[in-house]
């Protein structure tokens, strides 16, 4: 069955999530500067939040903190996870998306967005992105609920019924191995791997050993492998 829509995942497969981090921290260090913060050079603070993050990308905002002298306490933390979550992030897609999406439209196919993520979190980043203006579909699963986040079938359903489409007239475009390409058990559909160099889960181990249909290191390769 001939392939009649691509959906991507987000995150390390349209932009980058460490681009996306950078941005945040940027974001949370101009807040704390702004609220009166003892170190008043946000480039300084910028570039610890940055070294921890290359450390280790866990409770940055907890050893933030604790290297200051100041309590981790869950509200100071959250305070600071919200301003994360809730900026307008600086980002771009990756420099292969548009010419697929170029040719995906030529060829007839429509595009779209299945994500998981806080909710607040994608829908900024499907802003900053203007995602709206050049796909068919986005999907959010945080916003179907918490249940629905991969490799749950619930966003596929809403795909499916909302395109007309059938499981097997979908492919789907994702990288992390421990949940977007066991969506080929949960959903029915066919599923490829982007290899980014720098993707945040790309050492992750693949959910119960399923693994791609196809794996590809740029996504303008997807538009040969459907073109029959």
């Amino acid at each position: 069955m001939s392939t009649k829509a691509v959906i991507f995942d987000l995150d390390d497969t349209l932009a980058s999530e460490t681009d996306y981090a950078r941005s945040g921290y940027r974001a949370v260090s101009s807040y704390l500067i702004k609220t009166g913060f003892p170190v008043k050079d946000g480039d300084l603070i910028y570039r610890e939040f940055i070294s921890l993050f290359n450390e280790d990308h866990k409770r940055v905002f907890n050893r933030f903190l604790i290297n200051h002298g100041l309590p981790d306490s869950r509200d100071r933390v959250m305070e600071l996870v919200e301003v994360y979550r809730n900026h307008l992030p600086d980002i771009a897609y990756y420099e292969d998306v548009e010419p697929l999406l170029l040719k995906l439209g030529e060829m007839g196919i429509k595009k779209g967005i299945l994500s998981d993520g806080y909710a607040v979190t994608q829908r900024q980043k499907i802003k900053a992105l203007k995602a709206e203006e050049d796909f068919d579909i986005i999907v959010l699963t945080d916003e179907l609920g918490r249940e629905a986040w991969k490799p749950s079938p619930k966003g596929f359903e809403l795909i499916e019924e909302r395109l007309s489409l059938k499981p097997a007239e979908i492919l789907y475009v994702g990288d992390n191995p421990e949940k977007d390409f066991y969506l080929s058990v949960t959903a029915g559909i066919r599923t490829a791997r982007i290899i980014r160099e720098e993707g945040v889960y790309s050492s992750r181990e693949y959910y119960e050993g399923v693994k791609e249909d196809m794996r590809i290191t740029s996504l303008e390769e997807i538009a040969g492998m459907i073109g029959d």
